[in-house]
């Protein structure tokens, strides 16, 4: 296996459509000042591309991603062979270390984006005597489960908050003008602050990725019109959406507006016929967050595992 280093314009054009919008080539110029260096990589086997891989390298280490909640590699073919996989492993390594690269990590996605592709990635890398840095559990809800008996089928303490929020007057409604979007988001600001947790993302990162993947902005609102919650969804798939924030203001928790929001929000994609909702690991680091793993599986969601590697070279 052949490994090239290409530019930003040759890797575009022949990964010009990766399974998963953080490893598109746009999506990683656009966080380019988030490394020290930025690696579009080929893997060619008979002068044919194979497989592709976007990184960065931060700390004498070899990252993918480097400014994303998942990598890894990217075929250019679904039925790409494992031996495949080994081989651009192995030639991965080579430069790596041709480079004075201390470590590889990489971050790959949950089954939920294609099980068939992250298992071979997870099989060669084990192989490769990678080690597993990380476990998180990431929660996703199919829409094919938001039937008319969806409600008779989640936790009953679940089904019991959406009643009550129901009782509450709430109003969900897509944000489409730049003011409804902004407002979108200082409603999580004001959530993530009063937990203190600030976000990640500033509102202009979050504006300016949206030039790249296309978003959704959704808010709740009360009675009297007040904005009580909140949600930024992004199309990083075919038919998958991965909820970046959300969350809703804690003097209005009595509401129960999270339940409502959740239940709004799948009932939307399921009606444009999206068939994931990525709602995220309830993990950092491998380490559960209880509360928030149980709201999830409260709601519906199935769980997956979202695994991080890491080699020393």
């Amino acid at each position: 296996m052949e490994i090239q280093q290409l530019t930003f314009e040759k890797y575009k054009e022949i990964f010009n459509n990766p399974y998963h919008a953080f490893n598109s080539a746009n999506f990683a110029k656009h966080n380019e000042g988030k490394c020290e260096q930025l690696l579009f990589l080929g893997f060619f086997k008979d002068q044919k591309p194979r497989l592709g891989l976007v990184a960065g390298i931060r700390n004498g280490r070899l990252i993918s991603p480097f400014s994303a909640p998942f990598g890894g590699f990217t075929f250019l073919k679904e039925e790409v062979k494992i031996g495949y996989l080994d081989e651009s492993i192995a030639a991965l390594e080579v430069l790596a270390k041709e480079q004075g690269i201390q470590h590889i990590n990489l971050v790959l996605p949950p089954d939920c984006y294609h099980g068939s592709f992250v298992a071979k990635q997870i099989n060669s890398l084990n192989r490769a005597n990678y080690r597993i840095n990380f476990i998180d559990l990431n929660y996703q809800f199919y829409t094919k489960d938001f039937t008319d008996n969806y409600l008779n089928e989640i936790w009953y303490n679940a089904k019991k908050n959406f009643n009550r929020s129901i009782k509450n007057e709430l109003f969900f409604q897509k944000q489409d003008s730049l003011e409804g979007k902004k407002l979108v988001y200082d409603v999580v600001a004001q959530n993530r602050a009063s937990r203190g947790f600030p976000l990640r993302m500033t509102w202009d990162q979050v504006w300016s990725t949206t030039e790249i993947i296309p978003a959704d902005f959704f808010l709740v609102t009360n009675a009297n019109q007040l904005a009580i919650a909140s949600a930024v969804i992004f199309h990083v798939a075919i038919n998958v959406v991965q909820v970046i924030y959300w969350g809703d203001l804690p003097e209005f928790a009595e509401f129960k507006t999270m339940n409502f929001l959740s239940y709004s929000v799948f009932n939307y994609y399921k009606a444009q016929k999206i068939e994931i909702v990525d709602i995220g690991p309830s993990t950092e680091n491998g380490i559960p967050n209880f509360g928030l793993c149980e709201f999830k599986e409260s709601i519906g969601c199935k769980i997956s595992p979202k695994l991080s590697f890491d080699k020393s070279i």
